[in-house]
């Protein structure tokens, strides 16, 4: 286990505690980048990856979606692109 800056150790269920009350105030899981930067009340990223080993096992283990690299669960991460690469303007 490790220690929370509060003084206590992370536990599972205070892991699980600390998500629900994030999610319940910003009804979204914290972004991979927003947990490095440092959330009150969520432990620290170092320990996310000692404890889970990388943020979306913590957040499938305590029954969250885990969201794909730069994107948000239902939501298309990829724009569409021509043969050369170049991003397709919208249609409309």
């Amino acid at each position: 286990m490790t220690w929370s800056n509060a003084g206590s150790r992370w536990s599972t269920e205070l892991v699980d505690y600390a998500l629900d009350w994030y999610h319940r105030r910003h009804l979204r899981v914290p972004t991979v980048r927003e947990l490095r930067a440092g959330v009150d009340g969520l432990p620290s990223h170092a320990t996310i990856r000692r404890m889970y080993g990388c943020a979306s096992h913590m957040y499938e283990e305590h029954g969250y979606r885990a969201r794909k690299r730069g994107g948000q669960p239902g939501r298309a991460t990829t724009l569409p692109r021509d043969p050369c690469g170049r991003f397709l303007p919208r249609s409309r």
